[in-house]
């Protein structure tokens, strides 16, 4: 029977493959240029469907911590406006980011 320390490790691991993959993938999304800035450094890994909401590594786009933080909490026209980016289109670029990295780990065929 396993102990509650263990159950516990093993969700933890569960829950962050459902949500980023792997440490690999996290790794890989941070070295890549933020989607609006395109400036590489301080990029994350930022869910654009809330983890809450079923979000998971699928709907990760690469965005510097700023960037990050203002798609969570600016409102659509504001960061719009400071961006010239709807919300919308970083959300739509989740499924590039997703092949890129089916892509970055599909084996090389001779």
């Amino acid at each position: 029977m396993k102990t509650t320390q263990q159950r516990r490790k093993e969700r933890k691991k569960e829950r962050f493959a459902r949500q980023f993959h792997s440490k690999e993938r996290v790794a890989w999304v941070q070295s890549l240029p933020c989607h609006v800035t395109h400036k590489k450094g301080n990029v994350v890994n930022a869910h654009v469907k809330s983890r809450g909401s079923g979000g998971t590594y699928k709907d990760i786009v690469p965005l510097d911590w700023a960037v990050h933080t203002d798609f969570d909490t600016m409102p659509e026209d504001k960061f719009e406006q400071k961006y010239r980016y709807t919300k919308e289109l970083v959300r739509k670029a989740a499924w590039f980011y997703d092949k890129a990295w089916e892509i970055h780990v599909m084996p090389q065929e001779h």
